[in-house]
């Protein structure tokens, strides 16, 4: 394959790795068309501080096997 494709292959990839393991890259679960990311900018821009996660926890819903 050409060297563009296989870039584009994983640059696609990797974007998708990242909206679903980093937190700040998945959807808000209250608005599935914004990033959490999204969110603490708005928050920022509201109260004119700036926001850093540096702890969440994480539930699982469903039965444990």
């Amino acid at each position: 394959k050409p060297d563009k494709v296989i870039e584009k292959i994983v640059t696609g990839r990797m974007n998708k790795f990242y909206q679903e393991v980093c937190l700040l890259e998945q959807p808000y679960i209250r608005d599935p068309d914004m990033t959490v990311k999204d969110l603490v900018n708005q928050y920022i821009a509201k109260l004119g501080e700036n926001i850093i996660v540096r702890r969440f926890c994480r539930f699982q819903l469903g039965e444990e096997a």
